[in-house]
This record gives C-alpha cells, sequence and structure tokens, in this order.
C-alpha cells in the first residue's frame, strides 16, 4: 500500500486499520483500533480547543468537541482522505445505505488515528488530526457554540412551526468527484450544496438554506420609520 500518512511501508497497523469486520474476523479487523481511536480523538480535539479557546467554559468546549468528533464530520474526514477506495469490506458492505456508510467511514478514521498513534506515536496522531479535521476546527474555534448546520436548519423551521427538512441528491458527477443535493421543506427547495461527499453537500445545502432564510428575516423586519 506503500507509505501513507506517516505509516512506514508495508505497515500492519494501516492494513488493520483499513480492514472492516466484514471482511476480516475479530481480532484481525478495525475494530480494536476503533475503540482506542476513539479515545484518542476526543483527547486530541479537546485539546485543541482548550489551547484555542482558553476562555471558554465548559459547556461551550464539550459542545465544540461534540460537533468536530460527529461521525459526519470523521466520515467527511475519511470521505477527503480516499479510505473508501482503500478500505477492505466485502461485497454486502458496499450496498450499505448512507446511515451505514457513515459509521463505517467514520469508524475508519478512528481506527487509523489509532493505529497510527501505535506506529509512529503521539505526535504524529495528534498532527494527523490536526490537518484532517482542520476544517471543523476553525469553523467551531471560531464560533465554538455553533451546532451542525443541519441541526440549526431543522430547529430554525421547527420554530417557525414548518415541517422538518429534507434532502434530496440532485445530481453526481463521478468524473468531478461531487455531489450536489438540495434541501427542501413542504415541497419548496430552501437550498443546494455540493460537496465531495453526501454529508458534505448535506452541510453546504443546509448552510445555504440557513442563509435564505436569515434573508427573508431580515427583510421581513420593521425598518426605521416603517408603519409596519
Amino acid at each position: 500500500m506503500g507509505k501513507r500518512w506517516g505509516f512506514m511501508e508495508g505497515s500492519v497497523y494501516l492494513e488493520q486499520a483499513l480492514t472492516h469486520r466484514s471482511a476480516a474476523p475479530h481480532p484481525y479487523s478495525n475494530e480494536r483500533l476503533e475503540f482506542f481511536g476513539d479515545a484518542l480523538l476526543n483527547l486530541y480535539v479537546a485539546r485543541l480547543l482548550m489551547d484555542a479557546l482558553p476562555d471558554a467554559a465548559e459547556g461551550v468546549l464539550t459542545l465544540a468537541r461534540a460537533s468536530v468528533v460527529d461521525r459526519e464530520t470523521q466520515a467527511d474526514a475519511a470521505q477527503a482522505l480516499g479510505i473508501p477506495e482503500l478500505l477492505r469490506i466485502d461485497t454486502g458492505g458496499k450496498k450499505m445505505g448512507i446511515a451505514q456508510q457513515t459509521r463505517l467511514l467514520s469508524g475508519a478514521y478512528e481506527a487509523l488515528v489509532g493505529a497510527l498513534y501505535l506506529e509512529a506515536g503521539e505526535a504524529h496522531a495528534l498532527a494527523f488530526v490536526e490537518a484532517t479535521l482542520e476544517e471543523p476546527l476553525q469553523a467551531v474555534i471560531q464560533n465554538p457554540a455553533t451546532k451542525h448546520p443541519k441541526s440549526r436548519l431543522q430547529e430554525a423551521l421547527q420554530a417557525q412551526g414548518r415541517k422538518k427538512p429534507e434532502y434530496r441528491t440532485s445530481t453526481t458527477q463521478p468524473d468531478a468527484a461531487t455531489v450536489s443535493v438540495e434541501v427542501l421543506c413542504e415541497g419548496l427547495v430552501l437550498g443546494q450544496g455540493t460537496g465531495r461527499a453526501l454529508r458534505a453537500a448535506e452541510k453546504a445545502a443546509a448552510l445555504s438554506a440557513l442563509a435564505q432564510l436569515s434573508a427573508l428575516v431580515h427583510l421581513t423586519e420593521p425598518q426605521p420609520g416603517s408603519i409596519l
């Protein structure tokens, strides 16, 4: 498999991290590494947030960490690393639905963190986490109390007495490895988004919808001197 992400050529740890339980029995699958990597990931993200937000309260740090280490964020990182093409999985596993794929990819990402710690040490594992989760880390550092855009959109619509949003894949472009998604509410398209993975495209669509809702609220607010 060659050298990747700080692993040595022919790394046994890397091979195990990229082996799903459907392709190998215990203890040769990545389940144990996933368990270890999950603990490390929470520790490293907490440390990075503590350093970046020295005045933040415990509750704010907890919310910020949760938004960085959630399954969708990890699955996005795994997608960006090309893990879907490297992961060893049986034929049935390749036909999983989106929810199962998210769980599979996030587990593989956690396993990589654990494997890298065991092979190269803490400094390499921490640097890997910081680099591969840079975007979500910076987002919560800039606004640590911000929830995931999909959660924020659902809450905003519920506050207006509207139904939950629905996400629909509109186009897929294999050559460019991008997915386009529309988010709808009660049949109306609220926003669109594009990403290298479905989860990233849904997040972008939710952000687009939130921007549209914010603009509509601003337009309907009474202006100075208005008779409304």
